[in-house]
């Protein structure tokens, strides 16, 4: 894995998509590549396994699609035969939930897709004219770190902007998305692809940055995503996967690893 790739987009770009966690959800992948096929650089975040079913399935959407992906821990523990994912959960049940879908994710994915997973970057730089931006997993530091937006505050955010020299920090590990603006620059999550933010709703989030030529720095945005769920669901039901996974699809909340979540971030409400 290489620690950094550094990326210098061309001045006359205007538009970049960013995507996490697509957790095997082949549908709403499509949904993505569907959505932002007329942008030219698109990038995936991490985690490209786990939860849904056929690994290999969204691996070759990912890989068809020439989005550039950086190595979450998810990725990690595939590519190098790990024991677990690495998540950090703390809670036996979110625990035992996270095994079922590492080992099922671990035993489905296809050797040629493990190795390429071991070739991926751990940040991405992208220099975007006179500003820059730092993409990450869980956090610059910290590939599994949880960085929630009721634990978060603005100092912390604008000591990581100072320390990576960026404009904006963009992340996925925790899933729920949230944008906070800052004198200093952004931090951003892009939410994750691979179940829906504990809306009640079902659908997904990805992210748009707009840096038009009249503008003084780039501009990201949440988006939400519609996808077609039902199957999904299918497949995870012939694949023999938890009940409670596919009831979270459906049902557009956290059934699982749940406990993680600050008090504030396990009411179910709207994210943006």
């Amino acid at each position: 894995m290489s620690e950094i790739k550094t990326i210098v987009l061309p001045d006359e770009c205007t538009q970049i998509a960013l995507c996490g966690g697509p957790y095997s959800n082949f549908s709403a992948v499509e949904a993505f590549l569907e959505a932002t096929k007329n942008i030219e650089h698109r990038f995936c975040l991490g985690d490209m396994g786990g939860f849904g079913p056929c690994p290999d399935r969204t691996l070759d959407l990912l890989r068809s699609s020439q989005i550039i992906c950086l190595q979450g821990n998810y990725d990690r523990a595939i590519a190098y035969e790990e024991r677990d994912c690495g998540c950090g959960y703390s809670d036996p049940r979110d625990r035992h939930f996270a095994q079922l879908s590492y080992d099922y994710t671990f035993a489905k994915t296809s050797p040629h897709h493990r190795e390429w997973l071991q070739k991926l970057p751990y940040l991405i730089r992208l220099e975007w004219r006179e500003h820059s931006l730092l993409l990450c997993h869980g956090s610059p530091q910290q590939v599994n770190e949880f960085v929630w937006e009721s634990e978060t505050e603005d100092r912390q955010i604008a000591q990581n902007l100072r320390q990576f020299q960026v404009t904006g920090i963009c992340c996925t590990h925790s899933g729920l998305p949230w944008l906070r603006r800052i004198e200093e620059g952004f931090w951003l999550n892009v939410g994750v692809l691979g179940r829906p933010p504990h809306e009640g709703k079902r659908h997904v989030y990805y992210a748009i940055a707009d840096f038009p030529a009249i503008a003084k720095t780039p501009q990201p945005r949440l988006i939400p995503l519609a996808y077609d769920v039902e199957t999904v669901v299918s497949l995870m039901e012939k694949e023999g996967l938890p009940v409670e996974f596919c009831e979270s699809l459906q049902q557009g909340i956290w059934t699982t690893c749940g406990e993680i979540l600050p008090e504030a971030e396990k009411t179910i409400r709207p994210r943006i």
